[in-house]
């Protein structure tokens, strides 16, 4: 017996002493690539040009660093770069102020999931820049969203063997009702009012006519606004493009020229030639003089510096909603009730910050979360003026918390309202029985089991559920009334669900102004009475890689994240399943009443 406890302790021991050496190499892993990973300033040659690699995920909200993420890239040799918008644009903006680049040059293909908004904003910028210096861009198996941005150029060059994939827009939903129905799961659903189809997917098999009405009218918003963009920068008529969506797959080789949405076709080789001719030829390189974009970005005299807290300037703060809106804390995907409540708080408080800016980028979520957010908007507003800045989407609950700002931008693209309330109640008994399991219950009063999952919701546990959302509701109508100064009739009739782009939401009194991030900060800036004298402060503050490193080892979660599928028709199919199912995993709110945009909406 004491030779096995013995054999037991040295065994312990041993594997003690093996995770302590496996901790010091991770220590030591991190600590390399943190280092690593530091900017460093590259020297920058006059007469260079700074290449925009397309292939980087846009964010609205700067990415703290994943030390994690690092690591597993690092081991694969790959790396997934990502910016924030104000990043990319402040960065474009410096690189025109910069003597030593001759020009930007576009190419790569973007990655799925940037909003159009986003990249309006981005082109924006694009387009002021090419006003003094060359803007390059390169076509070369392009899609829609690629080509929509690199329209923005001044020159754009296509591949003698290239594709565009101009073939408009379309919207898909997944609808998961009748699997739901034969694995025995029942959603049961109180909604206000008929364009409110957020728990479509889950308790039908197929689109309703809302839906449909909605969905087109979106997508021609949308649709507009891209061919009146293009148009305007490669000298087109918005009508030609859209023919030439209507009557071509695909647009190949010299068609691209022929259709204008290129200048002229070459060879890489001579484009590279080309390009060392209009800036300087790089004889280390065998290739022009350049620098890479993210490369500057990271370089201290470009991009975004942090913010010099010495400085006697006043501050607007940048908060931002990102994801669904939900009770508790922020994480990386989602806007927590408490976390956003906070910072909100300490931005109104603090005596150096003359404004807020709200930065909204979410298809909604919890009914209760978004009304205890709006409570304290409304305290700032009181206090400082606060303007939203709406992204991507600002829809449903994230709609709610833009409208109660002082004033409300939004970018032509935007998908936005969507006033309405949805009450999501899953019944999973009929699953349970094919499974052979069995719920019993106890209750001390008839309402008890009113949310349960056990079991189907009785007639006037539904009526009750139904005032709940009517209360909800009429709440929200009250806020947008009161805030856009409207009627609650003339509120009800843009609402009842409905989606609007943001410039249908202009037409109908929703918003205040179109534009991006940098015109509500101006905006914010003239309310304050400080013009654009005035540093940015975001909130929460970025996080250093070496700050993310020592939260990662103090959080003992050394769990690598499961890889999601490649892309291709499988991959993009169970990605769409697994986007819908995630929605209702955000579903915490107490009362069960979500505001919430009427789908996972994929525009392609």
């Amino acid at each position: 017996m004491a030779h096995f406890i013995v054999r037991v302790l040295k065994s312990l021991a041993a594997l003690v002493v093996a995770y302590f050496v496996l901790f010091l190499v991770l220590i030591l892993l991190l600590a390399g690539l943190a280092a690593a990973f530091q900017p460093k300033a590259a020297p920058l040659e006059e007469d260079s040009i700074l290449v925009m690699d397309l292939g980087f995920e846009l964010t609205d909200r700067p990415r703290d660093p994943d030390p994690l993420a690092l690591l597993f890239s690092a081991f694969e040799g790959k790396f997934q770069e990502s910016a924030s918008l104000r990043d990319v644009v402040e960065t474009i903006e410096e690189a025109g102020k910069d003597n030593r680049i001759h020009g930007l040059l576009l190419q790569g293909n973007l990655l799925p999931g940037s909003s159009f908004a986003a990249m309006r904003e981005v082109r924006r910028a694009i387009r002021t820049l090419a006003q003094k210096k060359p803007v390059y861009a390169h076509i070369d198996g392009d899609n829609l969203r690629d080509l929509y941005l690199k329209s923005a150029a001044g020159e754009v060059i296509s591949d003698p063997h290239a594709s565009a994939d101009f073939r408009g827009l379309r919207a898909e939903r997944l609808y998961l009702g009748e699997a739901f129905q034969r694995l025995g799961v029942e959603v049961q659903v109180e909604a206000f009012e008929d364009f409110k189809t957020a728990a479509e997917a889950f308790k039908k098999g197929t689109m309703s006519e809302e839906e449909a009405i909605q969905l087109r009218a979106l997508l021609e918003d949308l649709w507009t606004v891209l061919i009146e963009d293009m148009g305007e920068s490669r000298g087109i008529e918005p009508d030609e493009l859209d023919a030439l969506a209507g009557n071509q797959l695909i647009v190949h080789g010299e068609e691209i020229p022929g259709s204008g949405l290129a200048d002229r076709a070459l060879p890489r080789d001579e484009l590279v030639s080309y390009l060392a001719e209009q800036a300087a030829y790089d004889s280390e390189r065998e290739s022009f003089r350049q620098v890479a974009f993210m490369d500057y970005l990271q370089q201290p005299t470009s991009g975004l510096p942090d913010v010099d807290l010495s400085s006697e300037k006043s501050e607007i703060a940048i908060l931002y909603v990102e994801g669904a809106i939900i009770e508790g804390e922020s994480d990386e995907l989602t806007t927590g009730a408490e976390t956003l409540i906070r910072d909100l708080r300490e931005a109104r408080l603090d005596s150096d910050v003359k404004a807020i800016v709200l930065r909204v980028n979410s298809p909604g979520g919890s009914a209760t979360a978004a009304m205890k957010i709006a409570r304290e908007i409304r305290l700032a507003n009181a206090a400082k003026p606060v303007v939203a800045s709406m992204g991507g989407m600002a829809a449903s609950a994230g709609y709610l918390l833009a409208v109660a700002c002082d004033q409300v931008y939004a970018e032509p693209s935007t998908i936005t309202g969507s006033i309405g309330v949805i009450i999501m109640l899953p019944n999973v008994a009929g699953l349970a029985e094919r499974l052979s399991l069995n719920f019993e219950e106890v209750e001390t009063h008839p309402f008890a089991g009113a949310f349960s999952l056990a079991r189907s919701k009785t007639p006037e546990e539904m009526d009750r559920i139904r005032s709940l959302a009517s209360q909800f509701y009429d709440a929200f109508l009250e806020l947008v009334a009161e805030q856009r100064e409207m009627s609650r009739e003339t509120v009800r009739e843009h609402a009842r669900g409905r989606v609007w782009s943001g410039r249908s939401a202009l037409e109908r009194g929703l918003v205040d102004s179109m534009g991006g991030l940098f015109g509500a900060l101006g905006r914010a800036g003239d309310l304050a009475g400080i013009g654009n004298d005035f540093r940015i402060r975001e909130w929460p503050e970025r996080r250093s890689l070496e700050e993310q490193i020592e939260q990662f080892l103090m959080s003992a979660d050394f769990f690598p994240r499961r890889k999601r599928l490649s892309d291709g028709a499988i991959g993009q199919a169970w990605r769409d399943f697994e986007d819908e199912i995630k929605r209702l995993s955000v579903v915490d709110d107490p009362q069960g009443a979500y505001l919430m945009l009427p789908y996972s909406l994929k525009i392609r």
